[in-house]
């Protein structure tokens, strides 16, 4: 897995997220475990996994994490992950 790819790929999805979270859907993701994953090939050609998931924080705000994965039979390394927290009303911790 190439750090760089994976870091890149991360940041991507992340943005995506904040660009188009809704606090009340997170929070419904959060309380029944939901978990949103996608196969993606990587702009060096490999092919990555992204999992998008979302943890309680405190004060109510919700953990957004992303972890991206290399495909490859075999790989052992651990996945690059990328986290936001969103405050209750929509915004996010800077």
């Amino acid at each position: 897995m190439n750090q760089q790819v994976a870091t890149e790929i991360a940041e991507e999805y992340l943005a995506r997220r904040r660009r188009i979270a809704d606090y009340s859907e997170l929070a419904v993701m959060e309380e029944n475990g939901d978990k949103d994953w996608e196969n993606v090939v990587g702009p060096d050609g490999e092919q990555y996994k992204v999992l998008f998931y979302v943890l309680p924080a405190a004060d109510d705000c919700l953990r957004l994490v992303v972890a991206v994965n290399g495909r490859a039979a075999g790989s052992s390394v651990a996945p690059l992950t990328r986290e936001e927290i969103m405050r209750p009303d929509g915004s996010f911790v800077e």
